[in-house]
């Protein structure tokens, strides 16, 4: 081998390292840019509790002839009068008014989850 090719093979070397690590590091910001949750509540549901577990929270929306799933966390609070209760305190069928955020996935949590006052419950059919 030359010294010439020797010199330019170096080159093409140096710069290869040097570019590289660079283009590594700006796709990988990217990526942890977007990433992160949604801060604030997103919105208010109105239902009838369907099924309450440690995981998750299923409600009958009032609005729809469906079902809504949330996750439900440590963030989640139940309220009945505006003084906090256990979630064992509500039962399955009770109409309820929670208000949710999306996780980073865009999942959607609950947040708090307040048990409808009863002249609510008498006005809706």
């Amino acid at each position: 081998m030359s010294m010439r090719n020797i010199l330019v093979g170096t080159a093409l070397l140096v710069a290869m390292m040097a570019v590289l690590p660079g283009q590594y590091s700006r796709r990988r910001s990217v990526a942890t840019a977007t990433a992160g949750p949604y801060n604030g509540p997103a919105v208010s549901f109105n239902g009838t509790v369907k099924s309450l577990t440690k995981k998750e929270i299923i409600i009958d929306l009032d609005s729809e002839e469906e079902s809504l799933t949330l996750r439900r966390s440590g963030k989640t609070k139940f309220f009945k009068d505006d003084k906090e209760i256990k979630a064992a305190d509500i039962p399955v069928g009770t109409h309820v008014t929670l208000d949710a955020t999306r996780d980073g996935d865009q999942k959607l949590s609950a947040l708090k989850v307040m048990v409808a006052p009863a002249a609510a419950k008498a006005s809706n059919p």
